[in-house]
């Protein structure tokens, strides 16, 4: 779980662009939320307004000044507000696994609420191999047919939902495409209930050493990056559990592999 707050905020360029559905006149005024809950890291909340349609701005604008609560049914803890915005409580020991976890706070005399549940974690994930060979590009040359690595997790009764990350864990890693500019950015893949992924050539756009997060995660979470069309780094009109607002508190559990990648 390495610097795994990190990754979430990475998970975050999302609900920040809310887009108005056809026929039905958007309300600018209700609150975008945005929270991933994981047990043993600390609760991190972000809360921004809606951004307007015209808005050529990548966020909404934060909504400061709010005082947030989260409930696990036996203990309510207050999030202080830490930069413009942003939300947080810093004991991670309160985030646990199992446990059902409620949002509230007011804003413009409606009561904003969430809830999510911690799930398990995932289970028997194991991979086919250690190491993924990216075969090298040359021009008049065809390159060596690449041999994907395959991924295997449990899912009794097709009852869980599974989001993969790739995330390159190298300090400067180097291209596998020296054509390739584009700037790093994890790979993430929305699994649905499958139980099997095979990697494909274009996931991997540096070499060096993988973190594969294989997360399950829930139903709510499922169907915002699913209603977007996209994944969850470009969600633009998703599906929300925020009663009284848009975006989405949810939790999640993950486990772990390593990969190599090389040429």
């Amino acid at each position: 779980m390495q610097r795994l707050m990190m990754l979430l905020l990475l998970l975050g360029a999302m609900f920040s662009s809310c887009k108005k559905e056809a026929n039905v006149e958007a309300d600018y005024t209700r609150p975008v939320v945005q929270a991933y809950l994981v047990p043993g890291l600390p609760l991190r909340m972000k809360v921004y307004y809606q951004k307007y349609l015209e808005d050529t701005i990548s966020y909404g604008y934060p909504m400061k000044g709010l005082q947030p609560t989260v409930s696990d049914g036996i203990t309510t803890v207050r999030l202080l507000e830490t930069a413009d915005g942003v939300y947080e409580y810093a004991d991670a020991g309160f985030v646990q696994d199992h446990k059902t976890y409620t949002l509230n706070f007011s804003y413009l005399d409606k009561v904003i609420s969430a809830q999510t549940t911690v799930p398990d974690a995932p289970v028997g994930f194991t991979a086919s191999a250690v190491s993924q060979e990216v075969p090298a590009f040359s021009f008049g040359t065809t390159p060596a047919t690449f041999v994907p690595v395959t991924f295997s997790w449990s899912n009794p009764g097709a009852a869980a939902h599974f989001l993969m990350r790739f995330r390159n864990t190298t300090d400067d890693p180097v291209r596998t495409d020296s054509r390739n500019d584009a700037a790093y950015a994890d790979t993430e893949v929305l699994l649905g209930t499958a139980v099997t992924y095979q990697t494909q050539q274009m996931t991997f756009r540096f070499l060096g050493d993988y973190q594969v997060l294989l997360y399950h995660i829930n139903q709510e979470y499922s169907d915002a990056i699913s209603s977007s069309g996209g994944t969850s780094l470009n969600l633009t009109n998703p599906s929300t559990n925020i009663v009284n607002g848009l975006g989405i508190f949810t939790a999640m559990k993950a486990d772990s592999l390593s990969l190599h990648v090389y040429q």
